[in-house]
């Protein structure tokens, strides 16, 4: 497989800045009070990439991914077991660099892809052991993600404490991840890297407050440093008056701060809860990062739940990033990943579920994405014409003994 062919990857599952948060925004309460068992499938397709925004003029076919999950929660007394086994097919084009549409003529971007589809596979295993010791409950997780060119290993642990007589609960954690990449040479990148790798630390401390019966208040602040190889060796970027393509290039560090605040309030007289969320984020790399999230858990009838739920987001770019450049930077950085880019994304799910007699439970939803300058808070003066919209399907089964 050629490695212009190739997913580019996102930093391996594990105790991530993202994983620590949400566990930090997590309602008390550790032990399983019954064996429950998941089983989860779901389907990713990003639309095609218009001829309009492609270097060719034609439209480009993108990434199509199935994931399939295995869940498994037990209760060992008063303390939990929780095994979570992931495996992922994926296939199609990737964003390899951006240019102008006719160098010298028109200045508009253009995204060239990688050409030839990809086929590759990821395996994920995360395994979490909870325990409540000296009056706070406790969680140690290990994690190990393999594909054929990107290995990553991790480990973490997190409490939860509730003093006597308060409405609050404290929770924090920390975890580590070491990665490592040993990306294959294609005919588009002979200059590509041997191996390279990646030490990843995370941390969290949160508070959750129940204000009454029918709400709580969760806050949470969270950091993350990573160092090591950062840069994408998948990847190239256009310079307009140097050499035509060079490598893409980053900092070999990033620090990363995230606030976080969940409000969860209960309307008993019709069965549903409201769910709404606000995350902050900015980087070292000069990113900064709004999340607003609001979903609705109506419950239907004795054994229905549907929960509709809207996310908007909007990011800057981070201070190195361009389209494509006029010239080489003076301090060799450089990179066109849209990722990196400023936009905006808005998202609509809606997830539907039953139970069944006998503790067994169904399940299905629906999300779409769709990521745009239009939406981004600042206006984007040149959107990165790589920019995704992409549709997710998902099914579950689920039994509880």
């Amino acid at each position: 497989m050629k490695n212009d062919e190739r997913r580019t990857r996102p930093a391996a599952a594990g105790p991530s800045l993202s994983a620590l948060t949400a566990a930090a925004l997590a309602l008390p309460g550790l032990a399983q009070a019954q064996v429950e068992t998941d089983l989860l499938y779901s389907r990713y397709e990003e639309a095609d990439l218009p001829g309009s925004r492609e270097a060719n003029g034609q439209d480009s076919e993108r990434y199509e991914i199935d994931t399939y999950l295995f869940r498994l929660a037990a209760p060992l007394g008063d303390q939990a077991f929780v095994a979570n086994v992931t495996y992922e097919t994926l296939s199609g084009a990737s964003p390899w660099y951006v240019q102008p549409r006719q160098p010298g003529v028109d200045d508009t971007p253009v995204q060239v892809m990688s050409g030839a589809s990809i086929r590759e596979q990821r395996t994920d295993v995360q395994l979490s052991w909870a325990l409540p010791l000296a009056g706070i409950d406790w969680g140690v997780t290990l994690g190990y993600s393999t594909e054929d060119d990107y290995r990553a290993t991790s480990g973490g642990i997190e409490f939860e404490y509730t003093p006597q007589g308060v409405a609050h609960t404290i929770s924090g954690g920390i975890g580590y991840s070491y990665d490592k990449i040993e990306p294959e040479r294609g005919a588009s990148s002979p200059d590509v890297i041997a191996e390279a790798d990646k030490d990843s630390l995370s941390a969290f401390a949160g508070v959750s407050w129940v204000l009454n019966a029918k709400t709580v208040l969760q806050t949470a602040i969270s950091y993350g440093l990573h160092d090591g190889f950062l840069s994408d060796p998948y990847k190239r970027a256009y310079v307009a008056d140097g050499p035509t393509l060079v490598a893409d290039s980053r900092p070999g560090e990033r620090e990363q701060f995230t606030v976080s605040a969940r409000l969860r309030r209960y309307l008993s007289g019709i069965g549903a809860a409201l769910h709404a969320d606000y995350r902050f984020y900015r980087d070292d790399w000069d990113i900064e990062a709004h999340t607003l999230e609001l979903a609705w858990h109506q419950m239907l009838a004795e054994s229905w739940r549907l929960t509709p739920s809207l996310r908007w987001y909007s990011q800057s770019q981070a201070s190195f990033y361009a389209p494509y450049y006029q010239s080489l930077r003076s301090d060799g950085l450089a990179s066109s990943d849209y990722r990196l880019s400023p936009y905006g994304a808005v998202a609509v799910r809606v997830d539907l579920r039953k139970a069944l007699p006998g503790d067994w439970e169904i399940g299905g939803g629906a999300e779409w994405y769709e990521a745009d300058g239009s939406y981004a808070i600042d206006t984007v003066e040149v959107e990165n014409p790589g920019l995704v919209e992409f549709l997710i399907l998902n099914l579950r089964l689920g039994k509880r003994f």
